[in-house]
């Protein structure tokens, strides 16, 4: 009579342990997409930020309009750093209005591109990012990012290009794959860009790509098809900026293998020692089951963006060890990667995505305090910073910046929020002021810092415009107060620049909050 309950409960669980394991394969097929895809926005971001800084740089507009050779050495020379600071061997180019290429970084044959799409969307004011192309004069396999270089009368005279050949985003997908997992990214053609398996690129079944690319289409990005007469898991998710497809591929055995060795083992031993089944069943309860539940709520914890940076704390040596140690590797690299986004490269301070979610965080404690005080943002503008910058080059404004913002950090307390927006735009935040006495005074000091500012020993020639918006009297989210630290913005401009503003102390909205601009802080 033992026999029955026995078998009853070892085929419950084998399909308990088939369905978290089947659960299992769907979240890391997700979770790889969501690497893949962060990993491909970030690297296409990155270079087109880069492109925009030089296509707005005063060396490339003078190129394209005289041409001379001093100004083709200069521009060859910060193509070349551009390319050296990436490291990837790709290339940049610069090709006229006619489609004919000007410079290369790589000194390769010249070509022309007028017939190319990249070129006709850029001449039409675009960026772009194409799909999979054969280049002209190297014959590589490469995808092109494009975008224009438009004159003072904003009207493009040039267009800017970065080839970016397959071989890092390879190696890339390569390493994020497991022995059982495959990863394919295919443009809106349905070309394969990149494939972890590149052995399996030559398949018979000729629905292959068209049968993954329909999961996309058909089953809200997760299905279990047959390919090449195997069953298979397949996850298909789109990026937004290419709109291209990724595809991560689980065979279905492979997945079950694991659920299958524990069914055969608990069966075993329950037959040969039936007394201990009840012991074995919460052995196993205790070394499976909680374990896997962990790692399932961990993955889908990450593919819904909750990077709690606590870790699996799942030590054994087994299979589960390996995957507790995998996720942990991934989440930790996500951790730096959204490290990395929230803080602005050139300058070190907090990126416009992190100054904005500071304020909202913020803001929404605000609204839960009873006596909160005032918070204040600081929209900052650098005066004749194009100036310096066109007589003195594009690194030399960097240098201004970098120096601007180690200056902005010593001014303000440590946990106050300085921030970088673009170019010579800048935002600070701070909380907890009773009155306006620190608010004016560090907008003083932001003005003497701004007009004091050497490089090397001599003055950048900068001051800066301030715009100030304090909360609650100019509202209580983050657009009205940035809309309003922007309207003061303005009218610090029109006073004359080098000074400051706060929105609505002209209106009497800060009556009995002036305070004392010489007390200390």
């Amino acid at each position: 009579m033992g026999i029955i309950p026995f078998l009853t409960m070892l085929i419950y669980s084998g399909l308990r342990l088939a369905d978290h394991m089947e659960q299992h394969a769907k979240n890391t097929g997700w979770l790889n997409n969501t690497i893949v895809n962060e990993h491909l926005t970030n690297v296409l971001q990155n270079n087109f930020y880069t492109l925009h800084t030089i296509a707005d740089a005063p060396t490339i507009k003078k190129y394209l309009t005289t041409g001379t050779p001093e100004d083709e050495n200069a521009l060859r020379q910060l193509l070349r750093s551009n390319d050296n600071l990436f490291r990837d061997n790709n290339l940049t180019a610069v090709t006229n209005m006619e489609g004919q290429q000007l410079l290369r970084s790589d000194d390769s044959p010249l070509v022309n591109v007028s017939q190319r799409r990249h070129f006709q969307e850029a001449m039409s004011g675009h960026d772009y990012v194409s799909d999979i192309i054969v280049s002209m004069s190297t014959g590589q396999m490469m995808i092109v990012m494009e975008v224009p270089v438009f004159n003072d009368q904003h009207q493009p005279i040039g267009m800017l290009q970065r080839n970016l050949n397959l071989d890092n985003l390879q190696e890339f997908i390569t390493n994020q794959s497991e022995d059982d997992i495959s990863i394919l990214v295919l443009d809106q053609e349905n070309k394969v860009i990149a494939n972890s398996r590149p052995e399996s690129a030559d398949v018979e079944d000729p629905d292959y790509y068209k049968k993954i690319v329909r999961v996309m289409n058909e089953n809200n990005g997760i299905a279990r098809i047959e390919l090449l007469g195997e069953k298979y898991f397949v996850t298909c998710s789109r990026n937004q900026l290419t709109n291209w497809n990724v595809a991560t591929i689980q065979s279905s055995s492979v997945v079950y293998h694991a659920a299958n060795e524990e069914v055969v083992r608990v069966g075993i031993i329950g037959l040969l020692l039936l007394l201990l089944v009840s012991i074995v069943a919460h052995i196993l309860a205790t070394r499976m089951t909680v374990p896997i539940r962990k790692i399932c709520q961990v993955i889908t914890d990450i593919v819904k963006g909750n990077d709690d940076e606590k870790q699996l704390s799942i030590l054994s040596e087994d299979e589960l060890g390996e995957m507790a140690l995998a996720i942990n590797e991934i989440r930790a690299m996500r951790h730096n990667m959204k490290q990395e986004n929230d803080t602005d490269a050139l300058t070190g301070l907090a990126s416009r995505a992190a100054v904005e979610a500071i304020c909202r965080q913020r803001l929404q404690e605000y609204e839960e305090s009873f006596a909160p005080g005032m918070m204040a943002i600081f929209l900052i503008d650098l005066d004749n910073f194009k100036k310096a910058t066109k007589e003195d080059g594009h690194q030399y404004g960097n240098r201004i910046l970098q120096k601007f913002a180690q200056g902005l950090k010593e001014i303000f307390r440590s946990y106050d929020t300085v921030g970088h927006l673009d170019s010579d735009e800048f935002v600070v935040i701070i909380d907890h002021q009773k009155d306006l006495t620190i608010i004016k005074r560090k907008a003083n000091e932001i003005n003497q810092m701004a007009r004091s500012l050497t490089i090397g020993d001599t003055n950048a020639g900068i001051s800066a415009s301030i715009g100030i918006a304090v909360s609650p009297q100019n509202g209580k989210t983050y657009n009205h107060l940035f809309h309003a630290a922007d309207l003061a913005l303005f009218a610090a401009k029109e006073k004359g620049r080098n000074t400051y503003h706060i929105a609505g102390e002209d209106e009497g909205e800060f009556a009995g909050l002036e305070g004392n601009t010489d007390s200390n802080s």
